[in-house]
């Protein structure tokens, strides 16, 4: 998400670690098999690998019992499992623990979701969302803690100067929302410190980025857009174009919430 940095080499301290494209539209049939067959041709030359997979949720049973129900998808994946795509019955979301820029992951989701619109068409668009996960890490001082303000914007860094009883202040959660004064886009951002590392151990992608236990700064970036009224229909050329429109917002927290040290520190990685 930096200007500068080589997008062509993934450093052991990169900052990025998962990157979320959604779009989600009004619910669909689940695919014949036949459609399904055609699908899975389709990607094969990215995403070859294709998958069960299920997302479950926890509601209210008869009698006030909370019962999990399953809403079940395919998902397809790459042979290295650092990029993935779900077709679900409300929603097509591409995944990567491998970012490299913006634009070529953008290609691979028109490539998905032109596959995904071949076989049954999308009738509207209900949100399209752009999400980032950075785990920033820094050194630490010689006392084995780190002086976060040297790395992030001290908006960001909570009520450090409080020291009740001589603590030290070591962990806070914030979030900020940003909205256009018309429903349209808006963006929620994350963070605050944490240890060793922001994704689930278990998560289904694997990290290209070796799992470290030590201290890092979390930004979870969510740039999205929603339909103030009526759900437009699906068009190709204005979902790309509103992607584009989400990067330039998380683009500039991010560049904003960084210091000019840290910006320096990941551009010599």
């Amino acid at each position: 998400m930096l200007r500068g940095m080589n997008d062509a080499e993934v450093s052991p301290n990169a900052p990025v670690a998962l990157v979320t494209m959604e779009i989600r539209h009004p619910a669909t049939d689940s695919l014949t098999e036949s459609a399904s067959r055609e699908l899975k041709q389709l990607l094969a030359d990215r995403l070859p690998i294709e998958r069960q997979a299920q997302d479950v949720a926890w509601g209210m049973a008869p009698g006030g019992q909370p019962a999990p129900t399953a809403d079940r998808f395919v998902r397809y994946v790459n042979r290295d499992n650092t990029l993935a795509a779900s077709l679900k019955t409300q929603a097509v979301v591409i995944e990567t623990t491998a970012y490299s820029n913006f634009d070529a992951l953008c290609d691979l989701v028109m490539h998905v979701v032109d596959a995904r619109a071949q076989v049954s068409s999308i009738v509207g668009l209900e949100r399209i969302g752009l999400r980032y996960i950075l785990e920033l890490r820094v050194p630490a001082g010689v006392d084995g803690r780190i002086e976060w303000s040297n790395w992030i914007d001290e908006q960001l860094l909570g009520p450090q100067r409080l020291t009740p009883g001589g603590l030290f202040l070591t962990e806070w959660q914030g979030a900020a929302v940003y909205r256009e004064p018309q429903p349209g886009k808006s963006l929620i951002v994350r963070y605050g410190p944490g240890v060793g590392q922001a994704l689930d151990p278990n998560y289904h992608l694997r990290r290209v980025t070796p799992a470290q236990t030590g201290p890092f700064f979390l930004l979870d970036i969510d740039s999205f857009w929603a339909p103030g009224g009526s759900i437009p229909e699906y068009n190709r050329d204005a979902l790309r174009t509103t992607f584009q429109d989400l990067y330039g917002p998380a683009q500039s927290v991010f560049q904003e919430t960084i210091t000019s040290r840290l910006k320096d520190e990941l551009l010599r990685q």
